[in-house]
Parts: structure tokens; sequence; C-alpha cells
């Protein structure tokens, strides 16, 4: 029962049994569980794997209905780890589920996260994404960078040592004042972006090739765009004393 249960995943030969042992073995950290970070912890809890650490400080809305995918009317007001955990355990009760009710700061995030196989960044603002980074950057642990506002969403691979970082492409001091209240987001972008981070978040682990291109996707425009970001020698994160 519980290898037909995963039976499909198995039998492609871009995952096989191997891939999936590798999956079960792996342990992830999802930070945020917003209109990204949600479909990411829905597809890994599906895949199979075996621990999963689910992190957010906030409440539902029913603004976040339209979007987030693991929460229904009947969960406004409930904690959204609460509600997350109740929702992933209901699809895999064999998953590990540490969930962690606060959001990360550069003083917290050590001795929250720790140390797993990778970690997905499914916030909606800068200055934790900067945290992750640098966290992940010095620990040497993979992360996917995802945003989604308006039509247009963006997806990265950051591998520490091999690939840019946050810091080689947006300037630490940069600001960003558009939010999803004022400017609205398509539902179907932080879908397919969280899609894509899975994907790519998925490779890692398997120890695939893995570009840290940054992937423009806009489905109201039906457009992709992969630019290519060189490391930045000078990043004050991962230049010069990283190799």
């Amino acid at each position: 029962m519980f290898n037909l249960r995963f039976s499909r995943e198995m039998a492609l030969k871009e995952i096989s049994v191997e891939g999936y042992e590798i999956l079960r073995k792996s342990s992830v950290s999802v930070v945020g569980l917003g209109a990204t970070g949600s479909p990411v912890a829905d597809l890994f809890v599906r895949a199979g794997i075996r621990k999963i650490q689910i992190i957010d400080g906030d409440t539902v809305d029913i603004s976040n209905i339209h979007r987030q995918v693991l929460y229904s009317e009947g969960d406004v007001g409930r904690k959204k780890v609460e509600a997350a955990s109740g929702r992933l355990h209901a699809i895999n009760r064999d998953c590990e589920i540490d969930a962690v009710q606060d959001f990360l700061t550069q003083e917290n995030i050590s001795g929250i996260i720790g140390k797993p196989s990778v970690v997905i960044d499914g916030t909606d603002n800068m200055d934790t994404r900067r945290t992750i980074n640098r966290y992940c950057v010095n620990n040497r642990i993979p992360w996917v960078f995802i945003s989604s506002i308006g039509t247009v969403s963006q997806v990265k691979a950051i591998i520490p040592g091999k690939t840019s970082c946050l810091d080689c492409f947006i300037d630490r001091d940069a600001k960003y004042s558009m939010s999803c209240e004022e400017t609205g987001v398509l539902a179907s972008a932080p879908v397919m972006a969280s899609s894509l981070a899975w994907t790519l978040a998925v490779r890692i682990l398997m120890g695939k090739e893995v570009s840290g291109d940054l992937w423009h996707i806009d489905p109201w425009y039906m457009s992709m765009e992969q630019v290519h970001i060189n490391r930045n020698p000078e990043c004050l994160t991962c230049g010069k004393t990283q190799g």
C-alpha cells in the first residue's frame, strides 16, 4: 500500500525509487505559509517527504483564501501553522511536521531552522529574505527564493559556493513598497512559481544540476524569461570568503 501510494512518482524516470528514497530522508524548512509557501509545503508532503518544518507567525485572513491553498473559510482567524498542520497531516499522516508559530529574525533564525536539507522562501518581505539568505550562505544550506505580486512571479535557486546569492543582485539597502493589498495578486502566479520552486528544490536534494538563474513568470501575459545572474565577487554576503 505504501509503495502503491507513491508508485507514479517512483515510476517517473527523473525521480525513480532512488530519488523517492532521497526525498523521504530529506528535511525542508518552509518559511512563510502564504501564496507561495502553501503550495510548496503541499507538494512536499504529497511527494512523501518525511520531515517538514513550517514557519509563520501570522493568522489566516479572509483575503488569503483566494490564493493560499492550505486554507478554507473555516480557518479564518486561526494560526496559519495550526491550520496548515491539520491540512498537511490529512494529506500524509506519516510526515513529521514541525510547526513554528513565529516570524524569522536575525536573532532567532539559527535556533529555529538549524540545518535542513533545503530552505524555501514563502515570505512576502525583503528583510526576512535577506535574513534567510545570509544564514543559508553562512551555513552552506541551499535555498529557493520566490516572490509573487500582481501577475508576475520570480524564482531563483541559491546554492552557497556555487550560484549568486540574493545580495548579488538585490541591493542590501533597497526598499520595496509594493504590497499585495495595493497591487493585488493573480491567483495562478504564485502557484506556478511555487511549482517551479518545488521542482528546483527536488533537483537540489537529488544532486542534479541547478543553475542560479532568475526566472520571471507572468501567466497573464503568457511569458517566461530566464535571466542569468553572475556571482558578484564584491558581494558582502557570498563574495571573496565563499569558494
